[in-house]
């Protein structure tokens, strides 16, 4: 800031004394408006100009000024304003020079004074979005991460219901037929009680599999579930005294891994609910690849008992989830005949969704 003397050198009154303070007032504002410093410089010269004193702009405290106020256009402003602003600095100091008829040497200072700190600006700013790039970036990591993990919990948990409702439906019902003809055909109970040890022991398998793909490293995952063992499934619903008729059409062996995953899934929950709401009803599994999708049908007759097992809604909840994942529809409900009805449209030629398990 302009000293007394300086002040009182440029005119008399506050008018000189406001002027004569313009650009160090104006460095308030220099993160807000970095191009109001330059302005206020122009006004001061201009002003000191009028009243044939320039000595006064070379004063220390006007020369901190200006390198505040460059510095401030290249740290502050956006790059667009940012190379305005040195452009405005510029064109300041070339008034300041063309009234003070300078020389070589002046013009070499002025540019140096101007340059290097919008230089140290830029490169101030610079660093500073790239902090905060990094910030944005590492916050993007993170929610992905946490939608990442909650999608893994989703699909983890369809996972175990699949698996531990399949298994226990199949025990629960084979403990029950065996109990009923414990005393009057124990032949028959003896192999109730084999069904339930083994489907206990694909159960413990199958826990077993997933917790080895939960732990694998990249590039190592276990197969997936497959049509290609759909007889396996087919052969435990029967065990446990369902009836089931198999008709299917067309090529399923080139389907994607993923998708072929879904459909013995899909098909796995819907047999275990026939089996636990649809007691003693016959079941018919329709499968019929199509060029562009595969679809999945299952039907059943009305049970012949009590439900086995009261549900819960998580089963339609996790066909519905794994139909939807691959664009794929899911319609059910109950049949005229009092029996129900499952049908699952699955797109073929769709971007499957990646799953390890």
């Amino acid at each position: 800031m302009a000293t007394a003397a300086e002040t009182a050198s440029l005119g008399a009154g506050w008018p000189a004394s406001a002027v004569a303070c313009l650009p160090a007032l104006a460095l308030v504002w220099r993160r807000a408006l970095p191009l109001l410093v330059p302005t206020a410089v122009l006004v001061f010269i201009l002003f000191a100009w009028a009243f044939d004193r320039l000595d006064a702009v070379e004063t220390v405290s006007q020369v901190i000024v200006w390198v505040l106020g460059a510095f401030a256009a290249g740290a502050y402003a956006s790059r667009r304003v940012a190379v305005a602003g040195l452009g405005y600095w510029i064109a300041v100091s070339a008034a300041w020079l063309l009234i003070w008829g300078a020389d070589f040497a002046d013009v070499a200072f002025e540019l140096v004074l101007i340059t290097a700190p919008w230089v140290a600006g830029v490169a101030l700013r610079r660093r500073r979005e790239q902090a905060e790039g990094a910030d944005r970036r590492a916050e993007a990591a993170a929610a992905r991460a946490a939608t990442a993990v909650a999608d893994e919990r989703t699909r983890i948990a369809r996972e175990l219901h699949d698996v531990v409702a399949h298994a226990v439906g199949m025990m629960v019902v084979q403990a029950g037929a065996a109990s009923q003809v414990l005393d009057q055909d124990p032949s028959r109970a003896r192999q109730a009680l084999i069904a339930i040890q083994q489907t206990g022991r694909l159960a413990v398998d199958e826990l077993a599999r997933m917790l080895t793909v939960l732990r694998m490293s990249e590039g190592t995952a276990s197969p997936l579930p497959s049509l290609a063992r759909l007889a396996e499934l087919i052969s435990d619903i029967r065990a446990a005294g369902t009836v089931v008729s198999l008709q299917s059409e067309g090529d399923l062996s080139d389907l994607p891994a993923a998708l072929d995953a879904t459909a013995y899934r899909i098909l796995q929950e819907a047999l275990t609910n026939v089996v636990k709401h649809a007691a003693g009803a016959p079941a018919e599994v329709r499968l019929v690849r199509r060029p562009d999708h595969v679809e999945i049908e299952v039907c059943n007759g009305p049970g012949s008992g009590a439900p086995q097992l009261a549900g819960t809604g998580q089963g339609l909840l996790g066909i519905g989830e794994r139909a939807a994942a691959f664009g794929g529809q899911l319609h059910s409900g109950p049949t005229p005949e009092g029996g129900y009805r499952l049908a699952v449209c699955l797109p073929v030629n769709t971007v499957q969704p990646g799953l390890s398990s």
